[in-house]
């Protein structure tokens, strides 16, 4: 077909000269071409990023087949659009694993999406800028512990210092009191019911 048109042209008195070899047909390019730009007029020289020359409908997404005109990313001497682009090679946010493109944090060996880098619990920020990690997700101090199990069975508060185990419940030691007169309790002196400790005489006078 180019044959026959540039025979057509030439009998009309009109001179045409090849101007490349497409890189994706390997068919030549007809008409006048402006190197480093892509025939015809095309907005950005793309001859200039990957060294070669294309017919339009030819210079596609690697990926997804997409024409790329004038608009596209490389990698490996190969174009992409952005869509493909950022989904093949971008790094991926560490919350939601979508592509990362701007705004980020560092944290955990990977990248957040400062909106994703919340507490895995509750999925609120750190407004102090600290967090706890866990099984390499960030936790708020709060569910950090209740997930270690470091809570306080009498304040729901976690428990850092000092702790009294009993009946497989953790207790700071002002926390570990009678549930009727709410006095001290001391450890192997007190009384179990239910969920409730109790000293020794509430208890007895509670249900013997």
């Amino acid at each position: 077909m180019l044959g026959s048109l540039t025979q057509d042209l030439q009998e009309l008195g009109i001179s045409t000269a090849t101007a490349g070899v497409c890189a994706a047909c390997h068919k030549p390019i007809a008409g006048k071409v402006n190197p480093p730009y892509l025939h015809p007029a095309a907005p950005l020289p793309l001859a200039d990023a990957l060294g070669k020359t294309w017919h339009p409908e030819h210079f596609t997404c690697t990926r997804c087949g997409q024409e790329l005109g004038g608009c596209f990313h490389e990698r490996s001497g190969k174009p992409y659009c952005r869509q493909d682009f950022l989904a093949m090679f971008a790094p991926k946010c560490q919350g939601c694993e979508r592509p990362v493109t701007d705004n980020y944090l560092s944290a955990l060996q990977g990248v957040w999406h400062p909106e994703c880098f919340v507490c895995a619990e509750c999925l609120s920020g750190f407004a102090s800028g600290s967090f706890f990690e866990l099984e390499g997700r960030p936790y708020c101090e709060l569910h950090f512990h209740q997930r270690q199990g470091n809570i306080c069975h009498g304040c729901g508060h976690p428990v850092t210092g000092r702790c009294i185990t009993a009946a497989g419940l953790k207790y700071h030691p002002e926390h570990f009191i009678c549930a009727y007169c709410l006095g001290q309790l001391q450890k192997g002196t007190f009384r179990e019911r239910g969920d409730k400790m109790y000293c020794q005489a509430c208890h007895d006078k509670l249900f013997l």
